[in-house]
C-alpha cells in the first residue's frame, strides 16, 4: 500500500469518516452495508481483471468505488441491491470506455443504475458535515488539479439557488446547509472522468450545478447522479477545449 496514493489517502479518509459517523449514530448497519460493497467491488474488480490479464489484483480505485457506493446508498437496502449496484459500478469501469478511459464514474454509474432500475433511494451519509468534509476535501481536489471544478460549480449552485432563495424570501445563507459536500469534494471531482483542461473544468463544474438546478426544479430525483452522469459524456469534448 502506498501511503502517498491519492486513493490510498481518500480510502483511509472515507474509512476513518465511516467510522465516525456509526460511532456517534451508533449505526452499525451502516458499517456493514459498507464492508458489502466494498468487498463486491473489490470482487467484481478482481474478477474482471484476472479475466483479462490472469492475475489476481486488489486496486485502490475498487476500494474507492466501493466506500462511496456505501455512503450514497442507504443502508437499509437489502445486500444484494448493493452488490449489484457495486457489480455496475465495476463493469462500467471496464466496459464503457473511450481512448483507455472509462467515461463515467464508477460508482455514480452504479447507483444511478440501480435507482434507476429498482426505484430506491439515495441516502449520502454525512454529506452535509461540511467541517468535516471541506478540509480533507480542499486537500484532495487541490492534490488531483480539479479545483477549477469545485469552484465553477459552487459559483453556479450559489447563483441560482441564491436568486431563488430570494424569490422565495429564504435566508441565502441556508444553502450552505443543504450542498452535498460528498458530492462536491469526494465525486464531481474523479481525475479520469472530468476534463483536463482549464476551461473544460470551468464548463464542467458550472454545467453540472447547472443541470442540478434544472433537474431540482422538475422534481427529478438523483439531480446530481444525472448531471454528473450527463457531463461525464461531455469530458471527450471538453478536453479539447484549451
Amino acid at each position: 500500500m502506498n501511503i502517498k496514493s491519492i486513493k490510498v489517502q481518500l480510502s483511509i479518509f472515507l474509512i476513518a469518516f465511516a467510522l465516525c459517523l456509526s460511532f456517534t449514530g451508533k449505526d452499525s448497519l451502516f458499517l456493514l452495508s459498507l464492508g458489502v460493497s466494498v468487498i463486491a467491488a473489490i470482487g467484481a474488480d478482481s474478477i474482471i481483471t484476472y479475466l483479462k490479464s490472469k492475475k489476481i489484483i486488489i486496486t485502490e480505485s475498487s476500494i474507492v468505488s466501493g466506500l462511496i457506493i456505501g455512503y450514497v446508498l442507504s443502508s437499509g437496502e437489502a445486500w444484494w441491491i448493493i452488490i449489484l449496484a457495486s457489480i455496475f459500478a465495476i463493469s462500467s469501469k471496464h466496459i464503457i470506455r473511450f481512448n483507455g478511459r472509462h467515461v463515467f464514474n464508477p460508482a455514480g454509474f452504479g447507483v444511478l443504475i440501480i435507482t434507476f432500475l429498482l426505484g430506491i433511494s439515495t441516502e449520502w451519509k454525512g454529506a452535509n458535515l461540511w467541517y468535516i468534509i471541506i478540509p480533507l476535501g480542499i486537500y484532495f481536489v487541490f492534490k488531483i488539479r480539479k479545483q477549477e471544478i469545485v469552484i465553477s460549480y459552487l459559483i453556479a449552485s450559489f447563483i441560482l439557488f441564491g436568486i431563488q432563495a430570494i424569490i422565495q424570501n429564504v435566508q441565502i445563507f441556508n444553502i450552505l446547509g443543504y450542498l452535498n459536500y460528498f458530492f462536491i469534494f469526494i465525486m464531481l471531482v474523479e481525475p479520469m472522468t472530468t476534463p483536463m483542461t482549464y476551461y473544460g473544468k470551468i464548463i464542467f463544474g458550472s454545467g453540472v450545478g447547472i443541470l442540478i438546478f434544472i433537474l431540482y426544479l422538475f422534481g427529478i430525483k438523483e439531480a446530481e447522479l444525472l448531471a454528473l452522469a450527463f457531463f461525464n459524456l461531455s469530458t471527450l469534448l471538453l478536453n479539447r477545449r484549451r
